[in-house]
């Protein structure tokens, strides 16, 4: 969350000062970074993170290969920021954005049944997680729509 709100803010501080330089830091911040986190999050300490989400499982296996999939777009996220491929950085800000906007959808599923989430604290923190995705989501959408029109593909739009 921390890491999140640090790429959100440095992302909207650089715009006013260099557009390309403030794509390339909130990819790498919140793609990045964010997708790191996520895959240590998942994948090493997964146990704890079953935990937290409420989940029971003798086979985290689905749950590592999460973690997997967001240190994939976060290592290229990474290089993308590095080589100053703005275009990739994009296309790596709208790829994690439609991934937690799956995601999104499905804490949204869960946070609306009624037999699913017995657990109030469960619900809760379902109905948190549907505000605090559905923000970042849209971040990374934003900063997808500037690398776009940076790129020059979003013809009419010009940065």
């Amino acid at each position: 969350m921390v890491a999140t709100m640090a790429g959100i803010f440095i992302g909207i501080f650089l715009l006013f000062i260099n557009t390309d330089i403030a794509v390339r830091a909130a990819a790498a911040v919140l793609v990045g970074i964010v997708g790191t986190l996520s895959f240590v999050r998942h994948s090493v300490y997964f146990v704890s993170d079953q935990v937290r989400m409420g989940w029971r499982q003798d086979h985290p296996e689905f749950q590592i290969e999460v973690g997997y999939a967001n240190l994939t777009l976060g290592i290229w996220a990474l290089v993308a920021a590095a080589a100053g491929w703005i275009l990739v950085c994009g296309v790596m800000l709208a790829a994690y954005g439609t991934y937690l906007l799956c995601a999104l959808l499905l804490h949204l599923s869960q946070a609306r049944e009624h037999d699913g989430l017995h657990d109030p604290e469960l619900r809760s923190r379902a109905i948190k997680s549907v505000f605090s995705t559905g923000f970042f989501v849209v971040f990374l959408f934003g900063f997808a729509l500037v690398a776009f029109a940076r790129a020059g593909v979003v013809p009419f739009v010009q940065l």
